[in-house]
């Protein structure tokens, strides 16, 4: 029997250097010469985080939200880009069984990078806000020690400030697909370094055979929500050279009170994928009787079913599983004919929206699960039930969301390129 499917977050154990200080390459750092722990030019680095949160941990620069010491940082403008590309190391352990398969995640990287494993390179896609999974499997050292660098590269166009300030400074951080607060705002000082970072999670996963990616989850709902029906729908990616014969599950159970839960649906299904290929599969509807319905502050109970998708592969025993908390809710939006306002229904009932606006909670992206759990459910003691997410700020992490679920908040989410901020350049007088 294979071992369980695992994830290992790599949060900590890191270091940071700035490039023009480091004398080896890449494939030296992850091969011959790795740093030996946080001696000069190496410091302790947060990750996730950004370069400006980890020089400000390391006392190399002053705080920048106390007093003025901002102006005490100098702007990647003044500097240049370089000066705020920097290495990031770190050393894990994983060793694979056989037909065992390794990803290393990156949720997150401010905004280009090479990535260097046991001396091979990967050069990572552009964009603040993009995801990378690469299959790293036939990179691992056999032992299970493998050395990990990073470069990151800030914006392409990280923009200047111009002496007068404004919104957005002269906008150029507009053309590239980042946050667009960080040239200044009338809220926010500029941030030096643009964000530049891995300032999202970083992790490995290993599965069998076959994996999980991706599952969407929509619920549709009739007689007056007393019938409710889930709709599953999830890519699966066979990496073998052989037809995988598998057995994929979906499970809903809901908590009742102290961690007892009850399994409401377990459905199962047999099915063949072809060697080295993706295929999409939708499972048959699931259908639940007066299910418990989400509702916003204020309104009701925000009830969350736990949704657990897993894979077994003839042969091997589990590939992969993934889970998520759901809510059964409908959501509408329409324009009123008498007003020209636009009015909303949650499940059927009028909603008098009571809102704010979100960019962050920290202009240096240090942002626990902890942090996110405080600051949402001060939105929700408010008697807030909507919260929107402004385009030029970030496009949140997924603890963000889960936490206006379990608060009973409403997203109003605006994308990267809404906003103010457009990448039109300094306008012309």
């Amino acid at each position: 029997m294979a071992e369980q499917p695992r994830k290992i977050t790599l949060d900590s154990g890191w270091v940071a250097a700035r490039s023009t200080e480091v004398q080896f390459t890449g494939t030296q750092l992850t091969t011959t010469h790795p740093p030996t722990g946080p001696t000069s030019p190496w410091m302790e680095a947060l990750v996730p985080g950004t370069v400006l949160g980890t020089l400000v941990k390391n006392k190399a620069v002053p705080d920048p939200f106390y007093g003025l010491q901002n102006e005490h940082i100098i702007d990647i403008a003044d500097s240049g880009r370089e000066y705020y590309t920097f290495w990031f190391f770190t050393a894990f352990h994983c060793k694979l069984s056989s037909d065992e398969h390794c990803d290393l995640n990156f949720r997150g990287i401010n905004y280009s990078a090479d990535v260097y494993l046991n001396g091979h390179e990967i050069v990572l896609p552009k964009g603040m806000f993009r995801r990378h999974s690469l299959d790293v499997t036939d990179i691992l050292h056999p032992d299970g020690t493998n050395l990990l660098a990073v470069l990151v590269h800030p914006p392409d166009h990280p923009g200047r400030i111009p002496p007068e300030g404004g919104q957005g400074g002269d906008h150029e951080i507009g053309k590239d697909v980042a946050t667009q607060y960080v040239e200044g705002w009338d809220w926010m000082a500029p941030i030096r370094d643009r964000n530049t970072g891995i300032w999202d999670e970083v992790s490995i996963s290993v599965t069998g055979p076959v994996k999980i990616i991706d599952p969407h989850l929509v619920s549709t709902f009739s007689d007056d929500y007393k019938r409710a029906y889930l709709h599953t729908t999830t890519e699966l990616e066979n990496r073998s050279s052989w037809t995988a014969e598998c057995s994929l599950s979906v499970q809903v159970t809901t908590e009742l009170e102290d961690s007892i839960c009850l399994v409401e649906h377990l459905q199962t299904q047999n099915l063949s994928i072809p060697a080295k290929s993706r295929v999409q599969y939708t499972f048959p509807e699931l259908f639940f009787s007066e299910p418990n319905l989400w509702w916003p502050n204020g309104m009701g109970k925000q009830s969350l079913y736990n949704v657990v998708i897993s894979i077994d592969v003839k042969g091997f025993g589990e590939s992969d599983s993934w889970s998520h908390h759901f809510g059964f809710r409908k959501i509408e939006s329409y324009i009123d004919d008498a007003t020209g306002g636009r009015l909303f229904k949650v499940n059927g009932e009028p909603i008098f929206i009571r809102g704010g606006n979100w960019i962050l909670s920290d202009g240096l992206l240090r942002l626990s699960k902890k942090r996110y759990n405080t600051d949402i459910k001060f939105h929700a003691d408010m008697n807030f039930n909507m919260i929107r997410c402004w385009g030029g700020g970030l496009a949140e992490r997924p603890e963000f969301y889960h936490y206006c679920d379990y608060y009973g908040l409403l997203v109003w989410q605006e994308f990267w390129i809404t906003g103010d901020v457009d990448g039109r350049g300094v306008p012309s007088i």
